[in-house]
């Protein structure tokens, strides 16, 4: 198994944490932008499947993993800002970027605003909600998550795992493992009402994009975000817009059916990598 490289690259004002399975290749680059309380490593399954034809970079968010910095506010914006300085510290050029929940709408955000900067997006389950969800759901839901995290962190190590485990039990143990260290590291105070990117007006945004997007969507009775309604809709908003439905996933689209998704994901790019 080949060894990847990690680092710190200074970008936005940050001291950005990643891992990289391809340093000084002639590969094509792909970077990976993970969900809220993820961290890079949480698609390492992801960079296992591309590694050998792929430049994979994955990084930790701001207030996520081992990233260095200011978390006085996470916006989508500046999300996307911390993204597109990465790439140009890193010297990528204009990679592919893949992105899950928070992620995707990052990615989305970042190909909007820097079409420079993005060949093609890959959006695994954005929180495209058809209806904007009200401050007060989202403060509530805030206080549920510090209890949640407070309530993990007192299990012992085994027990964080058999709880994953027994939430997610269609991950492979080294999914869940990943998932258990990642819910460690994240700075609390991303979970402050204030942080939560309930202003993201994903419709202006898609209609902004103009290099190929494939959208992921999973089932909404299993936890999916995106509804059949309104993935359609975002392919009338934005006309470079293809959409994959994986049957059986949930939100964590790519864990709970990574053959399916990858292979989803490898149709669209046999397409679209050289574009």
């Amino acid at each position: 198994m080949t060894e990847w490289f990690s680092g710190y690259v200074e970008a936005n004002g940050l001291r950005v944490f990643y891992h990289r399975t391809g340093q000084a290749s002639n590969k094509p680059p792909m970077l990976l932008l993970h969900g809220f309380t993820d961290n890079g490593l949480c698609w390492s399954e992801v960079a296992r499947y591309f590694e050998e034809d792929y430049d994979v970079i994955m990084t930790d968010a701001r207030g996520h993993g081992h990233t260095e910095g200011p978390v006085n506010e996470i916006p989508t914006d500046l999300l996307a800002e911390d993204a597109a300085a990465v790439i140009r510290s890193l010297g990528l050029g204009k990679p592919i970027v893949f992105g899950h929940s928070m992620g995707a709408m990052t990615t989305s955000a970042l190909a909007a605003a820097h079409p420079d900067l993005v060949r093609a997006a890959i959006l695994e389950d954005p929180p495209f909600f058809a209806v904007v969800r009200l401050g007060s759901e989202i403060n509530n839901r805030s206080g549920d998550a510090k209890k949640r995290r407070d309530t993990f962190l007192a299990l012992s190590p085994q027990d964080r795992f058999a709880l994953n485990k027994q939430n997610n039990p269609g991950w492979s143990d080294a999914e869940i493992q990943h998932s258990v260290e990642a819910q460690i590291e994240y700075n609390p105070e991303i979970l402050e009402p204030r942080q939560k990117p309930n202003n993201f007006n994903w419709r202006e945004v898609m209609t902004s994009i103009k290099c190929p997007v494939l959208l992921l969507t999973g089932d909404v009775e299993k936890g999916g975000l995106v509804s059949p309604e309104a993935a359609n809709e975002a392919t009338h908003l934005c006309p470079t817009c293809e959409v994959s439905h994986i049957s059986g996933a949930g939100h964590c689209i790519h864990r709970d059916r990574l053959g399916e998704t990858m292979q989803a994901v490898r149709d669209f790019l046999a397409t679209h990598r050289a574009n």
